[in-house]
């Protein structure tokens, strides 16, 4: 049994949330408590459980992806208990895996910087963020802080629906600016391939709270588009959602 295998509990065993998203959503945490657990993702606003919705929101030519369920990290942010808890509990497997950092290295969007901060703060980091756009996309450039030479990057995200923020696009400015991305860390973990490449990247350097069982299409493989029976269901940019809690 794998260790990832290992320590996912579904939360149908220990939380009393609704179905859907007692459905969608499993524990991969080792370390997390379940009353903080319980508590996180029992704020309104943070799954939506079912429908059409667009992230990133297309913009400047380039087209956003299609989602039947959405997950915020917003509502979380918001709240400065629960941010210490997801930080502590990133401490907490930092220690046990024996990691060593210099920096933590996000993207910029402000909810997420909440989270880096406080991390950082904790495990004595210096930050660096990368630009983003209010509408979900990555930039082309650092917005705040520097990678020095020869820096040991954690990377972050606050939740990465299809892995490859963490697994692919974070990394990759890490190493172009002379650093290390020796670990990832994400609150929320989708289930698609590329977390798993993530996964398999960093291994046991790889710290997700949650699994959120999220589809992404690109939209020409959308299946609410394609499929009639839906009708004509109307396409919801993410940010409606992220706006409104």
């Amino acid at each position: 049994m794998s260790w990832k295998t290992k320590f996912a509990s579904p939360l149908r065993n220990m939380l009393k949330l609704d179905d859907a998203l007692e459905g969608a959503i499993k524990v991969t945490s080792a370390t997390a408590r379940e009353d903080e657990v319980r508590a996180i993702l029992s704020v309104p606003g943070v799954f939506i459980a079912s429908g059409h919705f667009q992230y990133p929101v297309s913009e400047s030519g380039k087209v956003g992806n299609h989602l039947t369920s959405l997950f915020l990290i917003e509502p979380i942010a918001r709240n400065e208990q629960y941010v210490e808890w997801i930080a502590a509990d990133i401490c907490l497997w930092a220690q046990a895996e024996k990691l060593a950092f210099d920096l933590i290295f996000a993207p910029a969007q402000p909810a997420v910087k909440v989270l880096a901060r406080r991390i950082a703060e904790r495990l004595r980091l210096a930050e660096a963020y990368w630009e983003y756009t209010p509408g979900g996309w990555f930039g082309s450039r650092l917005v705040e802080g520097t990678i020095k030479e020869g820096d040991r990057v954690l990377v972050f995200n606050g939740v990465t629906q299809q892995g490859r923020c963490v697994g692919e696009r974070l990394p990759a400015f890490v190493e172009a600016a002379g650093g290390k991305a020796v670990a990832a860390a994400v609150f929320a973990k989708g289930t698609a391939a590329g977390v798993s490449a993530a996964e398999k990247r960093f291994g046991r350097n790889f710290y997700a709270m949650v699994q959120v069982d999220i589809t992404v299409a690109s939209a020409s493989d959308c299946v609410v588009c394609r499929d009639s029976s839906h009708g004509a269901e109307e396409l919801t940019p993410w940010t409606r959602f992220r706006d409104s809690v």
